[in-house]
């Protein structure tokens, strides 16, 4: 039997990209059609150019459905760390009498939660636990099946701001979609790269993208704390246009050239007639990594016990391909650093994080959608 395809809007500081795909084996990807498409980008929690973004939104979904044959009636959109928000709380529900915790008591002790959390600015687009505790005080990262007289948790909810979803939600709908569920870019990425260990010890994931950046504590299932940064390879760039007084076009194309582990040595070239100082164009690429570390390292020492020694670990399409930044980024920040990326085939590039993580937490929710799945696992949670 043929798996059942979703469609996912991956939308990055700069660029969107949608893919129409299903699950492949040897836990692998179909991609039917995939296309991205650059925009102009977002500030402060904005975007540029609405209409614009509209523009390549539709373009990126019309091509991936060209490719893919199909239309399917839901899409999950990926929601930036810039227009999302982490609150972490504490609650505890009580039963009348001990019984075996099932899926939908974690379901009541979420939506009893987040009460107290609501608020008008945002909506809640996903809560997990960082870990529960059972009324003989065991910490366990799932319950379910534990016979217990409560049920506590250290909840993660993720707040999307409804100025994101509303745009997206009136933008898709107009375009077809019959449903359109919003997912956290920063969860995703967690969940898909790093190891169930990994996250129950709590790590730190850095997210760079073109201007804008976002760091995770990551802790058993949730997200503990996070923050935006304004930097990305695009400032670096930009340090590169003002200093070589070069095109935005030109310093992209150098620092993909560019070799920070190399000093002294021939010129960097764009052609036989333009080229720049090895030196120079280190010392620029440096001074724009310096912009991510500043706010990055105040994070760092901000950071909860947990991880207070765990290495960094980097993704996304920003500066990760740069040859020498991540240990630049080490000596800045006094840290270890490690670059993640997806372990599959072809995709196994940092710039590949965001759209696969996107891509395979779709995949398993809509499963949750089937038949079988809820004859098995109940129909009622």
């Amino acid at each position: 039997m043929a798996h059942k395809s979703v469609c996912v809007l991956d939308v990055r500081s700069m660029s969107v990209t949608a893919i129409v795909g299903a699950a492949g084996v040897n836990n692998t990807f179909v991609f039917k059609g995939s296309q991205s498409q650059e925009y102009d980008g977002y500030e402060d929690g904005r975007f540029y150019k609405e209409g614009e973004l509209k523009k390549a939104v539709y373009a990126a979904l019309e091509a991936a459905e060209g490719s893919a044959g199909e239309h399917v009636k839901t899409v999950y959109v990926s929601v930036p760390g810039e227009f999302s928000k982490i609150v972490d709380k504490k609650h505890l529900i009580a039963f009348p009498a001990p019984k075996r915790i099932a899926s939908g008591d974690i379901d009541v002790l979420y939506k009893d939660g987040y009460g107290s959390v609501e608020e008008p600015s945002h909506e809640n687009i996903h809560a997990s636990a960082l870990y529960f505790i059972t009324s003989d005080a065991r910490k366990v990262t799932d319950p379910t099946g534990i016979v217990s007289s409560t049920l506590q948790a250290n909840v993660c909810y993720i707040l999307a701001a409804c100025y994101y979803t509303d745009l997206f939600r009136q933008m898709l709908r107009e375009y077809g979609f019959r449903k359109v569920v919003f997912v956290p870019a920063s969860y995703t990425q967690a969940v898909y790269l790093l190891s169930e260990d990994k996250r129950k010890e709590g790590a730190l994931l850095l997210d760079i993208g073109a201007i804008s950046s976002t760091v995770s504590v990551v802790y058993g299932d949730g997200i503990l704390k996070e923050r935006t940064f304004w930097a990305g390879e695009g400032h670096i760039a930009a340090e590169l246009c003002a200093g070589l007084s070069v095109s935005y076009e030109d310093a992209a194309e150098l620092l993909k050239r560019a070799n920070l582990f190399r000093t002294g040595v021939a010129d960097v070239c764009l052609d036989e007639e333009r080229r720049f100082s090895t030196d120079k164009v280190n010392e620029y690429i440096k001074a724009g990594l310096d912009k991510l570390c500043e706010p990055l390292g105040q994070f760092l020492d901000e950071c909860p016990a947990p991880v207070a020694n765990r290495p960094l670990l980097m993704t996304g399409e920003g500066v990760t391909g740069l040859r020498g930044a991540a240990e630049h980024i080490s000596r800045r920040i006094n840290r270890e650093t490690e670059i993640v990326s997806p372990a599959i085939p072809y995709y196994n590039k940092p710039s590949m994080s965001s759209r696969i993580s996107l891509l395979d937490y779709a995949l398993r929710d809509s499963k949750k959608d089937g038949f079988l799945y809820k004859l098995i696992n109940g129909f009622g949670g």
